[in-house]
């Protein structure tokens, strides 16, 4: 050894963030409610919801299709503190909605869609539909996405970085997307399918910091021709105004219990990933993809990749597995185990339409239907929409 050899030095120990707050959008289309077709009547219902707001009312802002509203929470301290903010947003949105003689439903896909789908009211969205073409009469369907707040972008990053592997289980999870232009599809997430087709989708990549992760986001969008970031739709993602990762997995959900459990969930195994020293074996992007398209087409009854690259099991079993590794509260694995129990939201949809046809699948998807037994944090005050069309790239 000379002394013009470098001194062997140690990587900086981990320093794990606290457990994430959070924030979460529910997306919901305006239906008749005798057929279950939808009804373009977002401006009217976002009317008469102005109408009659009272202070500390939910705002609901517009979606792309001119059938779509979406709710987004402030920033929570865990996702129980959202839950009646969720409710009061579903129940005054659903009492709007039916002064004009429309429901909401919440899933994924509806039973029927529109054959000619119409955007919203501004320029964003018609530029969109333009680009999309032929895309667009079967891009008609609701989500439920979570955001985890970190400030550092390195953490976002690191973050994205381990939870790549849950995106299998979490698809599943919250599979409620059965039916699809008057049919079963056969899978529980068509939605997911369906959102295959897009310009940019999937689960990415690694990335090596945060550099990396905005300039391979950069050039995606030159390829596509676009400078709005929105249109990276990673399913996993940073967002790209406010300090937060963006998991985009989950179908729209059919009760405010089911959203509090699998975001919940989240919270949970993403404290957990954080706290680890090392990272887990990064699991390739082409086994994730293929294990999300067999997570949306068996639901609850997939078999996924176990996260931390340890073979592939059944879902109930790595959910109990994750539990007893997060060391979770007893709050969360009451949820997530009640959930299982009642079956995934695309089970209950084809319970009632078998059981009871189009009436009962009605009230099934009907946005502000079921018992909400739960209590939370008081919130903050800052709102979470990434995808806003004034919305400034980081």
């Amino acid at each position: 050894m000379t002394g013009f050899d470098p001194v062997p030095t140690e990587a900086p120990a981990w320093t794990a963030p606290p457990a994430p707050r959070l924030g979460i959008e529910e997306e919901f289309a305006l239906v008749v409610p005798r057929t279950l077709e939808p009804a373009n009547a977002a401006a009217a219902v976002r009317e008469r919801l102005d109408e009659v707001s009272l202070p500390g009312s939910p705002r609901i802002e517009g979606e792309f299709l001119a059938h779509q509203l979406e709710y987004a929470t402030p920033v929570c301290d865990d996702a129980r503190a959202a839950a009646p903010l969720l409710l009061r947003a579903r129940r005054e949105l659903a009492a709007a909605a039916a002064g004009l003689g429309l429901g909401v439903a919440s899933s994924g896909t509806l039973l029927h869609e529109a054959d000619s789908p119409e955007p919203a009211d501004g320029a964003r969205y018609r530029r969109i539909a333009a680009d999309i073409r032929g895309i667009l009469d079967d891009h008609q369907v609701c989500g439920m996405h979570v955001h985890l707040g970190y400030d550092d972008p390195e953490q976002r990053v690191e973050a994205l970085n381990r939870l790549r592997g849950w995106v299998p289980l979490l698809t599943a999870l919250a599979a409620n997307s059965p039916f699809w232009r008057g049919r079963d599809t056969g899978f529980a997430s068509w939605r997911t399918i369906l959102l295959r087709r897009w310009i940019s989708i999937g689960v990415p990549a690694p990335f090596a910091d945060f550099a990396d992760y905005t300039g391979r986001r950069a050039q995606v969008l030159a390829a596509v021709g676009d400078d709005d970031a929105a249109l990276v739709t990673w399913t996993v993602r940073l967002s790209h105004h406010l300090p937060t990762i963006e998991l985009r997995f989950g179908d729209a959900q059919l009760e405010v219990r089911d959203t509090v459990a699998i975001c919940g969930f989240v919270r949970l195994i993403a404290a957990r990933m954080m706290r680890m020293p090392q990272p887990p074996p990064a699991i390739d992007s082409d086994v994730l993809n293929t294990a999300v398209w067999t997570a949306a087409r068996d639901g609850h009854a997939a078999r996924v990749p176990h996260p931390l690259g340890e073979g592939v099991a059944p879902l109930p079993a790595l959910v109990e597995w994750a539990l007893d590794w997060c060391g979770s509260p007893g709050s969360v694995a009451r949820d997530i185990r009640s959930l299982l129990a009642r079956g995934s939201g695309a089970e209950r949809q084809r319970r009632a339409y078998v059981s009871g046809g189009l009436a009962a699948l009605g009230a099934t998807v009907a946005a502000h239907h079921g018992p909400l037994r739960t209590s939370g944090l008081a919130p903050a005050t800052d709102g979470v929409k990434p995808d806003a069309a004034e919305a400034a790239v980081e």
